[in-house]
């Protein structure tokens, strides 16, 4: 049995009902190729396929990663069938076309996939976004790995954290000295490397930070290699070992059946690579609109996750009999209920519904906007501010998605364990592993708190650089504007005063840790970053569950689904999930902001005795 749930339903609301993906990306321009018909019979296919992936969900869990004697490392045993499934059925698919799917479609098949079997989905995970690396910044000589790749024969790995440099690069100690001919020898280690050693493909290519000889120890004199795990002779195309070793596998708290490992390159021989580009020192440059996909990835990953464990939430509710109607609690020969009948359950299940349909809505705004620019960036003529504005919305977004979704996936998955009582906290039902799988997601590609800074102070820059709050003001501004209609329910229009009065408190709370960094606070107005960005996680899903209750409205208007059930049911849940979300989730915006605007040192005043004295 697949450990799988997955609403093609809500997917489809998604993407032709709430994003109009046939109007507005599938019209013109480079993905007019596509139409809906074959997109829905797309998506088919991959909730077929991530069925599949389900059904070794657990198994891999249990089986786990093993390093061996010989260094070699051995993976849940299912996974080389799928891989072969996935090389053959869906590389092309995906990536097969100069742009490929339209990237808000690509989410959908992407959260599919991860939610189903996320370790799986960790090995080659970085080899598309290598291609590209290689497309854009690669040598004649460097660009000849890319066949390869895009066949997968080979994958590719990210390799960044060592013992002693984990969220600070600068600590990065990895070296490469010049050798010949553009070769560098590669010695030192990298550890957590997702992915980083099994033997699905050819080869793997490893794309390592690290210094350069000369290198000064700061983050701008990163450079990024590129180190094969076995070299390719150049004359017989022979892959031969190139002394990059696994030399351990860490004990984790999920993601068991991805191979997470511990890298040494150059102890038993010289290791060889090459400089990225030929360029030295601007190997995060390089490597940025990577991570960025990355952190989009781990949105995807998260609603994929989250999503399957409310699924097996609700489907639980509605089959386990327990208790009595609480009117009824002392009345013995009352009949049993679903605990789905039950109010703090109900609570719990329209809870998570909501949050898994903002957090969904929320990485559509993003898959959105980069779609848009693709577009523009396809279109001949096309306004170069309007590219702009979709990039910086795209910039904007990224961070939030990262954070606030991994966050909520956490949550969710934790209350679908509670739904199902002790069962929940055994492996009866996959939603305990579901919790393990998503806790990483806080704290791989930037913890929450980096991705909380990079929003304040990369992107808004302190609250100096306003530019990309107003492209996100007019965006839900233009929404708001546009409605109510006059079939929206009276109980909705107070909604959207309740929307745009959220969207004021991020600008008002801006405004507070612009001041204090002014006036030379920076140190505590920083304990405030992770609020802030929840701010903006919040009043973003609010707006996409509006979006939606407006259009659940339309659709229940007059008789049209008298004879359609199951579709009224689905659009009532629309509507149920926006007065849920407004009342109960919303109005801790403007609790963040009174905090924010507070600017109270309690919680950075106490010393570290006054804390714990740790015996």
């Amino acid at each position: 049995m697949s450990a799988y749930k997955v609403s093609l339903r809500e997917l489809r609301f998604f993407l032709w009902e709430l994003f109009e993906a046939d109007r507005r990306f599938l019209s013109d321009g480079p993905y007019a190729t596509h139409d809906r018909t074959a997109i829905d019979a797309l998506l088919e296919r991959a909730r077929d396929f991530a069925h599949d992936l389900g059904l070794s969900y657990q198994q891999a869990d249990i089986e786990g990663c093993t390093l061996l004697d010989d260094g070699q490392v051995r993976i849940p045993s299912h996974f080389h069938a799928l891989w072969a499934r996935f090389r053959d059925e869906w590389a092309n698919t995906l990536f097969g076309s100069a742009h490929g799917l339209p990237p808000i479609v690509t989410q959908m098949i992407y959260e599919m996939f991860m939610g189903a079997n996320p370790s799986f989905m960790t090995y080659g995970g970085f080899t598309r976004p290598a291609v590209k690396l290689l497309q854009m910044h690669g040598t004649p000589r460097q660009k000849a790995l890319i066949a390869p790749l895009e066949a997968y024969r080979w994958d590719a790995c990210f390799c960044a954290t060592e013992p002693q440099a984990g969220t600070d690069l600068t600590a990065v100690a990895l070296r490469a000295t010049p050798l010949e001919h553009d070769i560098y020898a590669i010695t030192g280690e990298k550890i957590y490397i997702s992915a980083g050693m099994h033997e699905l493909t050819d080869n793997t290519l490893y794309f390592v930070l690290g210094r350069i000889d000369t290198a000064t120890p700061d983050s701008f004199s990163l450079s990024c290699l590129v180190v094969p795990r076995f070299w390719p002779d150049e004359t017989t195309g022979e892959l031969l070992p190139n002394h990059v070793e696994c030399i351990g596998l860490p004990r984790k708290m999920g993601l068991k059946g991805c191979a997470n490992t511990h890298l040494v390159f150059g102890a038993r021989g010289t290791t060889r690579g090459w400089l990225l580009g030929g360029r030295r020192n601007v190997g995060l440059l390089q490597l940025m609109p990577l991570m960025n996909q990355a952190r989009m990835s781990t949105g995807m990953f998260g609603v994929g996750v989250a999503s399957s464990a409310y699924l097996h939430a609700v489907d639980y509710a509605g089959r386990r009999l327990q208790g009595r109607p609480i009117a009824h609690a002392s009345n013995t020969h009352a009949a049993r209920v679903p605990i789905i009948e039950h109010a703090d359950v109900q609570r719990m299940l329209i809870d998570m519904k909501s949050r898994i349909d903002g957090c969904r809505g929320l990485l559509g705004k993003l898959a959105a906007t980069a779609t848009r620019a693709a577009i523009l960036e396809a279109t001949p003529g096309a306004d170069p501010a309007d590219i702009e504005r979709h990039r910086k919305l795209q910039l904007l977004l990224t961070p939030i998605c990262k954070a606030f979704i991994s966050d909520q996936a956490w949550r969710i998955c934790e209350t679908a364990i509670q739904v199902h009582g002790g069962l929940g906290y055994t492996d009866a039902s996959p939603v305990e592993q579901c919790a393990r799988d998503v806790k990483i997601l806080s704290i791989w590609e930037g913890t929450n708190y980096i991705q909380a800074q990079d929003l304040v102070r990369d992107k808004l820059g302190f609250g100096r650089h306003s530019r990309l709050i107003q492209y996100y003001r007019d965006e839900l501004d233009a929404f708001v504007a546009r409605q109510p209609h006059a079939d929206t329910p009276a109980d909705l229009r107070p909604l959207f005063d309740a929307l745009r009065a959220g969207a004021e408190c991020i600008g008002a709370a801006l405004d507070h840790i612009a001041r204090d960094v002014q006036d030379g606070h920076t140190h505590r107005s920083s304990q405030f970053y992770t609020r802030f960005l929840e701010m903006f996680g919040i009043v973003t899903s609010a707006w996409v569950l509006l979006e939606s209750a407006c259009i659940a409205a339309r659709a229940l208007a007059g008789q049209a689904l008298a004879d359609e059930p199951a579709e009224a049911a689905f659009y009532r849940g629309k509507l149920k999930s926006a007065r849920y979300y407004f009342a109960n989730v919303l109005p801790l915006v403007h609790q963040h902001a009174a905090v924010i605007a507070s600017m109270s040192d309690a919680a950075i005043s106490v010393s570290s005795d006054e804390l714990a004295q740790v015996e």
